[in-house]
């Protein structure tokens, strides 16, 4: 396994601690803000990574369409474009590894939706290749990144970065920053519907 690791639960601990710090929260509030646009304009949400990270997009899907609801109002439509294993696998098998993620954008995705594109190396071919897809096809691109940030880093629209060289500390990190937009996506959403409400 290519990075650094830790030797205890502290060191992990101050080293999570540490990276916070680092990431930069206005990003994670310009993602938000992007998602909630895509809430308001009824478009949807289209979130891909390998390995941990494909275990991100589905969490960070179901956090955005769930833990962001409001009663009342529509439901956000994000989409883990990791989980359907059979379009994975008959893309990587007939095709290319490198077009799986691509393929269904390609397939389901419209202008103005927005791609969640996480990868800690920022270089994994078929991440970057869906978010050159969207960056140039009308979609917001927010990009979650690790390392150097590679070549998905500049591939964004807007990019959080975790410039750490420690998987698990970036994967966690890139994880809490679903929360984060989770969270703060209901808030604003909340906020839309009192202001309708006070309007009247």
């Amino acid at each position: 396994m290519a990075g650094n690791t830790c030797s205890n639960a502290r060191v992990y601990m101050d080293c999570i601690a540490q990276q916070l710090q680092l990431v930069n929260d206005l990003a994670i509030d310009k993602a938000t803000r992007a998602i909630f646009d895509a809430w308001r304009g009824d478009r949807r949400v289209f979130i891909y990574g390998n390995g941990g990270s494909a275990h991100s997009a589905s969490h960070w899907a179901l956090d955005l369409m769930k833990t962001a609801a409001i009663d009342g109002q529509p439901r956000l439509k994000a989409v883990s474009l990791a989980d359907n294993i059979g379009t994975l696998t008959a893309v990587g098998n007939d095709i290319s590894f490198d077009e799986i993620f691509r393929y269904p954008l390609h397939a389901y995705a419209e202008e103005g939706d927005v791609a969640v594109a996480i990868s800690c190396s920022g270089n994994s071919a078929n991440v970057v290749n869906a978010s050159e897809w969207a960056h140039t096809h009308g979609m917001t691109c927010i990009t979650l990144t690790g390392f150097n940030g590679g070549k998905l880093r500049e591939c964004g629209d807007i990019n959080i970065h975790v410039p750490s060289d420690n998987y698990g500390v970036i994967e966690d990190i890139h994880m809490a920053c679903g929360h984060m937009v989770a969270q703060g996506l209901r808030h604003m959403i909340l906020a839309a519907q009192e202001a309708k409400v006070t309007t009247w």
